[in-house]
This record gives structure tokens, sequence and C-alpha cells, in this order.
């Protein structure tokens, strides 16, 4: 009993300890000082977009290209009697000039032939002449006043002598072209690609004596995308340019013609351009060599109506964010035109006048409220 008794003390003992403590802690607890919620609302950069006509180059690049590019190859058939000494790889020659020599002496011996032949059929004409008119003289004789007829007259025998001069005449034409076709001349400015045949060889007429092509007429094939295709100006300015070591080359392009077609593997249309040559740079450089890769630039092509975002401005493909007059947050979607390096085009999505965010929000809502930094203010500040 005296047990029992014991532990209820205990316990009322303990409870009203604890309450004391607790009531104590309450009493004198410290108060935390109350402050007043603040909103910070976002300083953001912005910028001012116009609506404007912009010039812009449109870009491509290829490789060069020689317009003209021939086999050079014999006419006539023969041994190679005689060649230029400078009949290698990469020569050049001037029109006419003559290249190879075949032996003469058989076609010298045509032409001999020729011209006897010739000759014969030029005696038999006048021969045949002298008969017809002596026929006539006879036949006013006994003809009894009837008309005499050709075969009388030998009016066909005539005929058929003046058909052979005219063969023999064609005959020495030709074997006097032949003569001079022993001789291979170039057959315009060129330079020598490959070189075939040489001295001593044997050849049949149309073989093959190694391939030349005309240095001074180039071009270049380049290709746009569509969407650039369809800004190409009808007479655009045409720049080229190479880098060659530590050096920049460049030259103007004309436009020769469009290909016509779209390369379905690339989706790209093409132009050709003609290289005009620089007679500023040095001689080596005054045209590109061919298969050299130039870059190209055209002028001339306007956007109209166009405004000009900063890319750095662009979130995604072509999401922009907006300043709006309650200086509130608002998202566009922009429809792009073209773009560069540094800005996109857009035709649609912006206003002339209006406020684009270049800052980056985090966390952005559309309709939350923003500032604007102020000229001489940072970012962040």
């Amino acid at each position: 009993m005296k047990t029992l008794i014991s532990s209820i003390i205990a316990i009322v003992v303990i409870f009203s300890a604890t309450f004391g403590v607790k009531f104590f802690l309450e009493e004198h607890k410290p108060e935390a000082d109350k402050k007043e919620r603040v909103v910070t609302t976002p300083v953001v950069e912005v910028t001012i977009v116009k609506k404007q006509d912009l010039e812009f180059p449109l870009k491509s690049e290829g490789v060069v290209m020689t317009r003209r590019e021939t086999i050079l190859s014999a006419q006539v058939g023969g041994r190679i009697v005689d060649i230029h000494p400078q009949f290698e790889l990469g020569a050049t020659f001037k029109k006419g000039e003559v290249i190879a020599k075949i032996d003469r002496l058989d076609y010298e011996a045509v032409i001999a032939q020729a011209k006897s032949v010739l000759a014969d059929a030029e005696l038999a004409v006048l021969q045949e002449k002298a008969r017809g008119e002596q026929a006539e003289r006879d036949w006013k004789k006994i003809g009894g006043g009837k008309k005499a007829s050709d075969l009388v007259l030998r009016i066909p025998f005539l005929k058929s002598t003046k058909a052979r001069l005219a063969a023999a005449k064609a005959a020495l034409e030709k074997a006097v072209e032949d003569l001079d076709r022993t001789e291979i001349r170039a057959p315009f400015d060129c330079r020598v690609r490959t070189v075939v045949l040489n001295l001593g060889a044997t050849v049949a007429p149309g073989s093959q004596l190694g391939t030349i092509y005309d240095a001074e007429n180039l071009m270049v094939r380049l290709p746009f995308s569509i969407d650039d295709y369809a800004q190409i100006p009808k007479d655009p300015g045409i720049n080229l340019s190479a880098d060659v070591g530590a050096e920049t080359y460049q030259w103007v392009g004309k436009v020769m013609w469009d290909l016509g077609e779209v390369d379905q593997a690339t989706v790209s249309a093409y132009l050709l351009a003609k290289v005009l040559p620089n007679k500023d740079a040095p001689e080596r450089f005054r045209l590109p060599t061919p298969g050299l890769f130039l870059k190209a630039r055209l002028t001339g092509s306007t956007l109209s109506n166009v405004v000009a975002v900063p890319r750095s401005a662009v979130r995604g493909r072509d999401r922009v964010g907006i300043l709006n007059d309650k200086g509130e947050l608002e998202f566009r979607t922009l429809v792009i035109a073209r773009g560069s390096e540094d800005f996109v085009y857009a035709t649609q999505g912006v206003l002339d006048g209006e406020k684009v965010i270049l800052t980056k929000i985090e966390l952005p809502i559309e309709g939350m409220k923003l500032a604007e930094l102020k000229p001489g203010e940072r970012s962040g500040e």
C-alpha cells in the first residue's frame, strides 16, 4: 500500500514540474521580429524592333570548272613526225598554234594526183565543148532545118565532163585540206590537261593525242536553298573569294543562267556563274585555278517589311518574349523568312515598335510583371 501511494506521489510531482517548466518557457519565450513580404519584379533588358526593307547577301560555295574542254585528236592518219616541245601537262597554247605534225608525204602525193585528174577533167570539158560546137555546125548542113536533139549536140557528154571536173576540183580541195590537217593546231587558247600520244606514234583519224581546256573561260556552279533561290534578284552582283595560305583572293562573277531544276538529294537549285578575271591580282591568281573551292556572296536581294530580331532573344525555334504596355510578359511565335548569324528576320509575330526581351527569364509565366532595364543600369541590379 505504501508503494502505491509513493508511486502516485511521484507521478503527481513529475506532472507538476513539467507543467511548471512549460508555463515558465511560454512566459519567457522570445518574440520574432515581424517583416512585411517584399515582392521583387524581374528587371529585363529589351530592344525596340522596327519594320523595314532589308537588303542582305545570299551565300553559297562551289568548285571552279572549265566551260570548254575537248579532246585533241588527229583528223587524218599517219605518223607523228614533229611535236611542240612544250606539249606537256599544264602547258599553254594560243589559238592556231601548231602542236603536232603528221607525215605530209602521202598527202602531198594525193594532191599531185588530184591536180592531174583535175587537169584531165578540164581538158575533157574543153574537148567536149569543141565537139558540141562542131556537131551543131554539121547538123545545120545535114539536118534539113530540123531541130537537133541533145544527143546530136553532145549536151549529155558535156554535162558528164563538167560533173567530172567538179568532182576533180572537190577532190583537190579535200586533198589540200587533208594536207593542212597534218598540222594539229590548238582550236582555242588552251591549257593541256593530259597527254596520250607523242612523237613517233602512228595515229588514225580520230586518235586522241590528249585533252585540253580553255583556261580563260571558267565558271562555278552555286547551290542555293529553295528559300534563298526565290530571293535571288534578276541581275545580282556576285563576289567570289578563296583563301589560299594566308591570303584571300577575290573575283567577280556574272550569272550565265540557272539549271532550271531542283536537286532532289539536296533540295537545292543551282546558278551557273562565269568567273571574270581580277586584273589587280597577281598573274597566277588573275583567274582561279580549275578545281579551286570558292565562296560566293550575292548582293541585291531585298526582304520587304521584315523585323530584325536579335537571335539571342529567340527561345527555342521561333518564340520570343515581349514587354507590353502594361509591363507584362507576352509570348509570341515568329514567322521567320530567313536568318543570319546574329539576327532572324520575321514577317509576322512582332509589330513595329514593340519591345523584345533580351534577358533570359527563369520560370517565365505569361502575364507576369516585369521592369525594363534603364540606360546605364546592369541586368540583375
